[in-house]
């Protein structure tokens, strides 16, 4: 019998758009395999077949040598699939020990939950793959990387043995990603098999037995991760070689033109709040704020865009006080926003990528005709602006929700550095989910506008992102900044540290 996963001649094709193209692909038992590639490559289209969330147009996936049934949820979880999805489903208000064992509890006489049998179920199975987690605590309390454990413990407590990582590391800072891939490596020593799916190329070197590209919903190729390189990886995924690393663009730096004093927000559920932040961007200058998702990022942004006011402290933009304007006010003042959540905070699915262009920028000279918007104006624009930021479409009518992540992104970013009549920029993990081509393409705008003396504040997760294009880095921690470094004397370890809510020197 051979085991592992067989996947055969699968194609998928959504209302003629072909997003799977005969992959065939074999993942072996006791094997930690990686699949990488752009955004729009095929990866979660193939990982929601493979656990049962989609139904395949042809083709076929073995489970150890047995036909699966596709399109079934349930049937791939009995046969040992468990997902991890990069977006935790976890109940805040509910215990470790309660999230673990949801959908599968064990019961006792009047249907009660038997809660000695599932802790103990639960303490061996951390204790067979080497998992410390503090069970009776409520998982909103706990840091990222614990909820992480987490979601793994739900899948082996109902007995995986195959699992699937859905960009795992994007919310963890380098002390949790080390520990992570500890755990990565005990599940294996185990006999599970470890499906890694990742953007973050050197991390799928590191932890990777193999590693799968897809580009265009087509296998490019399997290759041993010990007989490859991250170049060479890119090269697969996008043709053309790709440099992330280095140091941020050198401009002049010039006026101030946002400053932030004395910030407090107080704190309330499992929000931290902001607690006595103050900082200044000028002109041509990237500030990057690095730390944890969950450490003040979201009261931070609020704050800035005038959606909350802050219990104390002002927020001035070129010397005027904006802490009491509305958002609509403030924007009118220069302020540009890139959100976290592009399908949910930056555009509007079900409407068109042209008026998704113009979203809050409808008075724009270029569109308007007296107190209207002129159809034939905006047709010009949109397609003239989508010719400059590289959109990948169909045409300006098409709706933005056809569009991959990435391009979806590119048409923020055309409309908030752009058509938006702005110097300031709030950028909130831009690339968050993004391959390396369209990071790239982020990274470029970005500088662009810095180039053009705007002045952009950077709050990402992702530490290269920060070191490769701040002048400055502030880390927050629990709604404090921690400290603030100029790039040229700030270091990886250094800013880990810090992240963790370590003092500076500890």
């Amino acid at each position: 019998m051979q085991h592992g996963i067989e996947i055969k001649n699968i194609s998928k094709d959504f209302s003629g758009k072909q997003a799977l193209n005969n992959v065939s692909l074999s993942i072996k038992e006791g094997a930690i395999h990686s699949i990488v590639g752009e955004n729009g490559a095929g990866k979660s289209t193939l990982m929601s077949i493979l656990g049962g969330v989609l139904h395949p147009s042809d083709g076929e996936v073995f489970i150890d040598d047995k036909r699966l049934m596709t399109g079934k949820p349930q049937v791939a979880a009995s046969e040992g699939i468990g997902m991890v999805f990069q977006h935790f489903m976890l109940v805040p208000t509910l215990s470790v020990w309660q999230n673990i064992i949801l959908g599968s509890e064990p019961l006792k006489k009047f249907l009660k939950v038997d809660k000695e049998v599932a802790i103990s179920k639960i303490k061996d199975v951390c204790k067979t793959y080497e998992f410390d987690v503090d069970l009776e605590q409520l998982v909103g309390e706990l840091p990222v990387g614990q909820q992480q454990k987490v979601e793994i413990l739900k899948v082996l407590y109902k007995d995986a043995k195959y699992i699937v990582l859905d960009e795992p590391t994007s919310v963890l800072i380098p002390e949790e990603i080390k520990m992570l891939f500890a755990s990565m490596r005990a599940l294996k020593e185990a006999g599970k098999t470890v499906i890694f799916i990742s953007h973050k190329l050197q991390e799928v070197l590191d932890i990777s037995d193999q590693i799968s590209v897809l580009k265009n919903g087509e296998l490019i190729g399997t290759v041993n991760a010990l007989e490859t390189t991250a170049n060479e990886l890119v090269k697969m995924m996008v043709g053309h070689e790709i440099v992330m690393d280095g140091m941020p663009l050198e401009t002049n730096k010039g006026r101030e033109l946002i400053k932030v004093e004395r910030i407090f927000v107080e704190k309330k559920g499992f929000s931290c709040g902001l607690n006595d932040v103050s900082f200044c961007i000028r002109e041509g200058e990237i500030l990057g704020v690095a730390g944890v998702d969950g450490n003040g990022q979201g009261e931070l942004l609020k704050t800035l865009l005038c959606m909350s006011r802050p219990k104390s402290g002002r927020v001035i933009k070129e010397g005027i006080d904006v802490t009491g304007y509305t958002n609509t006010a403030l924007r009118k003042q220069g302020v540009a926003c890139i959100p976290p959540d592009r399908q949910h905070q930056g555009v509007i699915l079900d409407s068109g990528i042209k008026y998704n262009l113009i979203l809050g920028c409808e008075e724009h000279p270029a569109i308007s005709s007296g107190p209207f918007v002129s159809i034939a104006k905006l047709d010009k624009l949109a397609k003239k602006t989508c010719l400059d930021y590289d959109v990948k479409m169909l045409d300006i009518e098409e709706s933005i929700r056809d569009l991959s992540g990435g391009n979806q992104q590119k048409v923020i970013l055309a409309r908030e550095c752009s058509v938006r009549n702005t110097n300031v920029i709030l950028a909130v993990n831009p690339t968050r989910g993004l391959d390396i081509g369209a990071m790239e393409f982020v990274y470029k705008m970005l500088e662009e506008s810095k180039k053009q003396g705007k002045a952009i504040l950077l709050i990402s997760t992702e530490l290269s992102e920060i070191m490769r294009l701040s002048d400055r880095i502030a880390v927050l921690y629990k709604g404090s900044i921690m400290d603030t470094i100029d790039r040229d004397k700030a270091t990886v370890k250094q800013i880990g540290t810090l992240m963790a809510g370590l003092s500076k020197g500890a």
